[in-house]
């Protein structure tokens, strides 16, 4: 009778094993868990505290208040200038991600930092800018109004000349050119002299400089006279026949133009002869006198007696034609 109560207790034996190997895996999983979540809690303290301490460390940041959000979620409330890193950066660098954290960040303009002397930078720079932009327009504006002006003024004083000096301006042009009008062109004598004395009293504004007028009387006479008195007459060439008759017919021809031009008296003319010795045969001044009045010439009226010149130091005969004053003898 007693066999039977062995088996009895090895069963009852044998029903527990199972029973104390579940509870010790149980017991042993919820201590890993535990110690688990523990270290996980403890690295996240040390992860937290280190970007908190960052974030504060920032001069543009300023948090100032943290909340727990959840079992693992955490608010921060501070304030933020606009010029500073993201406070993300500062989490992720600590292995805080976006779904651990949730920042409240109000936008401020912090004072003594380099982010306040960025701005102010940033603010005089744009000043500048502006200031040369507004500078630049009224300069734009004011040398629009200035050419305006001068294209204005230049049309109404050109009407005025116009109107003043109509035959003039026909010959004469007016430029305007900082400031000044330069005068520049031809006139005969004496609408030279009339022009001259009367141009100034018609400019509206600005200066006037008649150092461009030609006065076509004194330079053109000048000329024609000196090219007239330095030709020798009795020049001829190869074949005998004289150089410069015919020119010089022309250049008196000229000559009395400028004259008609300018109201002068036509000048009276004078053979002179210069000679080796006192004894210039007359019947070449003569020939030369008849060539120079032939038709189409000089007017024979206007001729005085001719001049004989002796002069040791001459060895050939030359002779010129001086033009001489109507009142002179």
């Amino acid at each position: 009778m007693s066999k039977p109560r062995e088996s009895s207790r090895g069963a009852e034996t044998g029903g527990s094993r199972p029973k104390s190997t579940r509870y010790v895996l149980g017991a042993s999983t919820l201590a890993a868990l535990t110690l688990g979540l523990t270290f996980f809690l403890l690295v996240r303290g040390f992860q937290w505290r280190g970007a908190l301490a960052d974030l504060r460390a920032e001069p543009g940041i300023e948090i100032l208040s943290v909340e727990r959000s959840g079992f693992f979620k955490k608010r921060l409330f501070g304030l933020r200038d606009p010029l500073a890193p993201s406070a993300d950066y500062f989490l992720r660098k600590h292995n805080i991600g976006p779904r651990a954290a949730e920042l409240v960040l109000t936008e401020y303009h912090s004072l003594n930092t380099a982010y306040a002397r960025e701005r102010e930078a940033n603010r005089n720079a744009e000043i500048a800018e502006l200031r040369d932009s507004v500078v630049e327009a009224v300069a734009d504006f004011a040398e629009a109004m200035t050419a305006k002006r001068e294209e204005d003024l230049e049309k109404i004083t050109r009407m005025l000349f116009e109107a003043r000096f109509p035959e003039a301006m026909e010959s004469v042009d007016l430029e305007w050119n900082d400031g000044r009008w330069l005068v520049k062109g031809e006139l005969y004598a004496p609408s030279h002299e009339q022009f001259v004395e009367a141009a100034p009293d018609t400019v509206v504004d600005g200066e006037l400089d008649l150092s461009h007028l030609v006065n076509l009387t004194d330079s053109r006479t000048s000329s024609l006279r000196k090219e007239i008195e330095s030709a020798d007459l009795f020049t001829v060439d190869l074949d005998g026949n004289p150089v410069h008759l015919d020119r010089v017919k022309r250049l008196v021809a000229t000559y009395d133009e400028v004259c008609g031009h300018s109201d002068l008296p036509l000048p009276r003319v004078r053979l002179e002869a210069t000679v080796p010795e006192p004894n210039l045969p007359v019947d070449r001044l003569d020939e030369v006198t008849s060539q120079l009045t032939a038709p189409g010439g000089i007017d024979k009226s206007r001729f005085l007696p001719a001049a004989i010149v002796g002069s040791s130091g001459t060895t050939d005969a030359t002779a010129s034609l001086k033009l001489v004053a109507p009142s002179s003898p």
